[in-house]
């Protein structure tokens, strides 16, 4: 490649021609360099959203899911709390199968997050980042809901086979994880439905709750024995 080679100038009129020439050279330099950058980051972008879309798309399946499984859960518990109560007025209960119903898929960000440390998200538009942000603020809060909801779930286990044979301890603390394992259930289909309006903005279509899935939690307490 030919070099322009600055030539011995002997007044200031050759001087300031052959700077031009260099100014020129190095803005066009820049200006192709920054071109090249900004075409690299759209393409970028372009393909971080299609990514975060889908992934928002597939959270959603467990929103849709909570918004809609919220009433048959919350039937699941008042009719172990009937149970609960009556095996604590020593009355008869019946003999119970597996009472812990479907609470939804473990919550996945790993996309967003690839991308935040890769530094695709500071190229974002900023309305589009705030509106992703809080989004994601929320899946996080879930997570851990549902955490704090499993664990109460796992109390309530106990419940199964012969209740009758639980002491007074055990009943206070199937009480307190009832009481728990309600509030987790509303506080979760409530930012479910927050998260799926979210989406809406983001032009993200929510999914429909798997059907069967909704069959399979709305069914009644399982009863062991029972036909």
């Amino acid at each position: 490649m030919d070099i322009h080679k600055p030539k011995p100038w002997h007044n200031v009129r050759e001087f300031l021609k052959e700077y031009l020439i260099i100014v020129v050279g190095v803005l066009t330099a820049l200006a192709a360099e920054q071109a090249v950058e900004q075409l690299h980051w759209a393409h970028e972008v372009r393909l971080a959203r299609a990514e975060i879309a889908s992934e928002i798309n597939w959270t959603d399946r467990h929103f849709a899911y909570r918004v809609a499984a919220e009433p048959c859960i919350a039937r699941r518990l008042d009719a172990l709390e009937s149970v609960i109560e009556k095996a604590a007025r020593h009355e008869p209960v019946p003999h119970l199968g597996p009472v812990i119903p479907d609470i939804g898929n473990a919550l996945n960000d790993n996309i967003w997050q690839n991308h935040r440390a890769a530094q695709t998200l500071t190229h974002f538009d900023d309305q589009e980042l705030s509106l992703l942000g809080s989004y994601y603020m929320q899946v996080d809060s879930v997570r851990g809901f549902i955490a704090n909801e499993v664990d109460a779930w796992s109390v309530l286990k106990v419940l199964q086979g012969d209740p009758a044979r639980l002491g007074p301890t055990d009943i206070a603390g199937l009480r307190v994880a009832l009481q728990r394992a309600r509030f987790d259930n509303g506080l979760i289909a409530g930012i479910s439905a927050d998260e799926l309006e979210w989406s809406k903005t983001l032009h993200v279509a929510p999914p429909a709750p798997d059907a069967q899935r909704l069959k399979d939690v709305c069914g009644p307490l399982p009863v062991l024995g029972a036909s």
